[in-house]
């Protein structure tokens, strides 16, 4: 039984990684490979528009690879009329004629007499690997070129996974950059564990309300608190009293509707990032750039970015970490440096992406990349097993990478579709 699936076989005759375009078919007939032909992503054979001759006469038309020859059966090739256009049949092993490929004059040609077996191996180690890298024990021959070009494109790759939402946002808003924004930055605000809650409240809260209350912060923080249903329960406190008259005033004006706040989560949470004060760091953040939100897709430095989002809480936040004035503190309750930097890479980065290339304002876009190249590298569980391919150089746009790379990539064992696991593979 064979151990390897039939991807590796397409990899190999995409790539050219046979030993000679002079093949011989199982019939005896020899066949040279004019045009090894264009991978089909569809349904489909394998290969379209290739060229081949056979003793003199050129064929066009379609390439189909399996395993075994009795695949062709198993595929149920033999009722789609699809592969009617077949000029040449790759199979590993020969096992079984196939009467559809005899009508129709096709030539099957047994690969193994053709392909490294050392190739095959290395990829299938790959694949049947335990670690959650497949290839961590090779990464450190992995061409230096090829693993920085590679860290930049799929740098570029997150970054349009990240606009998608954004994408989404657009739409569902009527094409409303602004409010797409606001979506996006504060469901930042709320990480990861709050993001969901935090991306309710900005469809729930529209950011034109926000902006006609930016120079009054009390009015700010009723609307924000009052909206993710923090006022609902009544708090023996001067302030907390105060917040809720506010709000009680602009819920009837606006026709507010408050969440519940039971959507919230702070169990099993440092009292820095209860969602409460991150909503009420985004009220200051209103408050004093409000110029900004109105227009966010003016090309600003790193340093200006940082400073836009470094304020301070109003009074009462200065001690309190939540509304019921439980947790009480004497820290510095303003956003730190790593979380701006989140902030920036995964709100104003993507945002700024997603503009530039709908606008085709190149520039923007480009300053979005130099904002990723700014912010520092992140070191995680999944960025720390690219341990051996550190560099003092690297930033957020190689932690990004990696962070694709092992998502979308490593945990799928799709190294025949990576750069990195394609060296490993033909590299001899």
């Amino acid at each position: 039984m064979l151990n390897f699936k039939e991807n590796i076989l397409q990899f190999i005759w995409l790539h050219k990684l046979i030993s000679t375009t002079i093949l011989q078919s199982v019939s005896g007939k020899t066949i040279e490979v004019l045009k090894f032909g264009d991978l089909n992503k569809d349904s489909g054979p394998d290969f379209l528009n290739a060229r081949i001759n056979i003793d003199g006469i050129t064929l066009a038309g379609n390439i189909e690879i399996h395993l075994k020859t009795s695949d062709w059966l198993r595929h149920r090739h033999q009722n789609d009329s699809n592969y009617n256009t077949i000029i040449l049949h790759l199979v590993y092993e020969h096992d079984k004629n196939i009467e559809q490929n005899l009508n129709h004059n096709v030539e099957v040609v047994e690969l193994k007499d053709y392909v490294s077996l050392e190739l095959i191996t290395k990829y299938t180690k790959l694949i049947e690997s335990k670690d959650n890298l497949p290839c961590i024990k090779l990464l450190p021959e992995v061409n230096e070129f090829i693993f920085s070009t590679w860290m930049q494109r799929l740098a570029i790759e997150r970054l349009e996974t990240k606009t998608t939402r954004l994408h989404n946002y657009f739409k569902e808003f009527n094409g409303d950059y602004l409010q797409s924004y606001y979506a996006m930055l504060l469901r930042t605000f709320g990480f990861n564990v709050n993001a969901l809650p935090f991306e309710l409240l900005a469809k729930h809260l529209p950011i034109q309300i926000l902006l006609k209350h930016a120079d009054n912060c009390l009015q700010l923080e009723s609307l924000l608190l009052g909206v993710s249903g923090f006022l609902e329960n009544y708090v023996d406190d001067a302030y907390c009293m105060q917040l809720q008259n506010e709000f009680e005033f602009l819920k009837n004006k606006y026709k507010l509707i408050p969440l519940n706040n039971k959507l919230f989560k702070r169990s099993k949470m440092r009292p820095a990032n209860f969602p409460d004060l991150r909503l009420m760091q985004f009220a200051a953040f209103v408050n004093k750039h409000p110029n900004y939100l109105r227009a966010p897709y003016k090309i600003l430095s790193f340093e200006n970015l940082k400073e836009i989002f470094t304020n301070d809480v109003s009074a009462y936040w200065k001690t309190h970490y939540s509304i019921d004035a439980a947790e009480q503190t004497t820290k510095q309750l303003q956003l730190g440096t790593s979380s701006i930097e989140i902030i920036i890479i995964n709100a104003v980065v993507p945002f700024l992406f997603y503009y530039g290339k709908q606008t085709q304002k190149e520039e923007i876009a480009e300053h979005a990349f130099e904002l990723l190249g700014k912010c520092a590298y992140e070191k995680n569980n999944k960025t720390k097993l690219f341990a051996s391919k550190y560099s003092k150089e690297f930033s957020a746009i190689e932690g990004q990478a990696q962070i694709e790379l092992y998502d979308n990539y490593c945990t799928k064992r799709k190294c025949l579709q990576c750069a990195i696991g394609r060296n490993i593979i033909e590299k001899k």
